[in-house]
């Protein structure tokens, strides 16, 4: 069941404001009931999976990240911080493997084309950067 659009992105907001204050635990929380409601929330799961990475919960995230890859591909959000997430683990393959799938399937989206060819090398090299 899809929330009332309008307090949706209210409660979007609100979890937003909770990663920008840090307050990583309680913005986990908090999407985890807006996803409970409307789990085909794709800017939900995006979040979640930030707070989750946040908090070093690396293999939820990829579990959230994958899920709003799912749910919206052409987020290109989502296929970074997959990417990266996995490069974390150490799991260069399938990083290199999740980056290329990214960009078979937006062949048309210049972002994703551009992370397709720098992201891994650049993550790898310089570290995170955000």
């Amino acid at each position: 069941m899809q929330l009332d659009k309008s307090l949706l992105e209210k409660q979007i907001s609100k979890a937003t404001e909770y990663l920008d204050e840090k307050k990583n635990i309680k913005a986990e929380k908090y999407l985890n009931k807006i996803i409970k409601k409307d789990p085909a929330n794709d800017e939900a799961w995006l979040l979640l999976g930030i707070a989750k990475r946040r908090l070093g919960k690396k293999k939820e995230a990829i579990e959230c990240f994958t899920s709003v890859t799912e749910l919206n591909v052409s987020k290109e959000e989502a296929w970074g911080l997959l990417t990266i997430t996995l490069v974390d683990q150490g799991n260069i393959d399938m990083a290199k493997k999740t980056i290329e799938k990214a960009g078979r399937l937006n062949p048309d989206n210049s972002r994703i084309q551009f992370l397709r060819h720098t992201l891994i090398d650049t993550y790898i090299k310089y570290g995170p950067f955000f």
